[in-house]
């Protein structure tokens, strides 16, 4: 009986635990899926995994000079807290813009942790609960969770695909969304400069027509541009919304990609538009950047010595992209009857490949993983609705692209045997 009690009463405790946690805080809570559960197994295993999709930058053996990762400065005993981050760092930034031809105001800068909160703050910024914000799809599965923990709804807007010409934002499904009745209720457009994983720079004609939607619905556009800089042919056409001035524009950016430093931990936010909004947006962000102070004194004072180093590692990782994208069209797409295809990319760290459907996608990820120990992030990750797609990374060492591809490669030559 007193056992029976006991459970009774951890039952009861039980549900009242779950209502003490709010729902948003469940985003991202769930169970690890099966490819994941796999990956742990075979790692506790002891078992070597080839890191296909392999996106950190600091596990692909790049070369930086060690005295960058040295924040020892006499001037970082000094805690001088400026909402926006410190003068000398944000003006760094504007001088190392303008050289790219970038334009940015100094008062229009802020700096903070990551991409990641720069987004929270947006959220913060511009919507109130049950708001909502557009999002590319095919896109990085990060933004839901980020904006449901602000109590922030999210719109997918498609890319289609045609492999003569590319990736296409689908503007008419844009105007479609915002025309609805859920159109009121949105809040900002978001658009990935070039998106992950699709490696799709924004093209100029969709840029005039998503700015005519920005502007006729008042929203505000956030455009990440943390791969900007890395187009694998120099000819792409690309711009920067950097500088825009017909609409409220913020512009993410941080050293995670621009300098392959994520561990140093400093992203940032241009503000531009027209000038009552920024005024407006300025002092609104200046209160949600005053409330945190996230960004740290010391990488904030190494920022200028840091960007003098950026052109050293842009040339490095330009290569190594340019080079592992071509070897994965050589490798996969090389010879008569290949199944395979690599999509067109103009820029980013991922290559996507659309391979055969023997198996579908789900369990060709699990099959390529537990036979070939090939750790491959599979199209379903990023809302892929149909077909075989895997993320293959393009900035692992050459040497290691060019031996996994083709392991790859023969993993399907066997499943089309059997």
């Amino acid at each position: 009986m007193p056992c029976r009690i006991a459970i009774l009463v951890s039952l009861g405790y039980n549900n009242r635990m779950r209502d003490m946690f709010s729902k948003r805080s469940e985003a991202g809570s769930h169970d690890q899926n099966a490819l994941a559960r796999i990956h742990e197994r075979l790692a506790t295993e002891g078992r070597t995994l080839k890191e296909l999709s392999q996106s950190n930058p600091t596990r692909v053996n790049l070369v930086h000079d060690t005295s960058l990762f040295e924040l020892s400065s006499r001037w970082n005993e000094l805690y001088t807290p400026e909402p926006r981050g410190l003068l000398s760092a944000r003006s760094a930034l504007v001088s190392h813009f303008s050289t790219l031809r970038r334009c940015v105001e100094v008062e229009n800068l802020f700096l903070c942790a990551s991409t990641s909160e720069g987004y929270s703050w947006l959220f913060k910024l511009l919507c109130d609960p049950g708001d909502a914000v557009l999002i590319p799809k095919p896109g990085y599965p990060l933004f839901e969770h980020l904006a449901a923990l602000e109590n922030v709804k999210t719109i997918a807007y498609t890319l289609e695909y045609a492999h003569a010409s590319g990736w296409h934002i689908d503007i008419d499904a844009i105007a479609a969304a915002l025309a609805g009745q859920e159109g009121a209720r949105i809040k900002a457009l978001i658009v990935i400069n070039p998106n992950n994983p699709t490696g799709s720079y924004v093209r100029r004609a969709e840029r005039s027509r998503l700015l005519d939607l920005s502007e006729r619905y008042g929203l505000a556009l956030i455009s990440d541009e943390v791969f900007f800089d890395f187009p694998l042919d120099r000819a792409v056409e690309r711009s920067s919304f950097m500088g825009e001035r017909r609409v409220l524009t913020f512009v993410l950016d941080g050293l995670s990609k621009r300098l392959g430093m994520p561990q140093m931990k400093l992203g940032w936010i241009a503000l531009s538009g027209p000038e009552g909004g920024v005024f407006a947006a300025r002092r609104r962000l200046e209160l949600i950047a005053d409330t945190f102070l996230s960004a740290g004194t010391p990488i904030m004072n190494a920022l200028p010595g840091l960007l003098a180093r950026e052109s050293e590692f842009l040339s490095q990782m330009l290569l190594r992209i340019r080079t592992n994208y071509d070897l994965y069209r050589e490798i996969l797409e090389g010879y008569e009857g290949s199944p395979h295809r690599v999509l067109v990319c103009q820029g980013g760290w991922t290559a996507l490949v659309e391979s055969p459907a023997y198996l579908d996608e789900e369990r060709a990820a699990q099959a390529l993983l537990e036979v070939a120990g090939i750790s491959a992030q599979p199209g379903y990750f990023f809302d892929f609705e149909r077909g075989v797609h895997f993320a293959f990374s393009l900035i692992i060492p050459e040497d290691k692209a060019r031996a996994w591809c083709v392991e790859y490669r023969n993993f399907f030559d066997t499943l089309q045997m059997e």
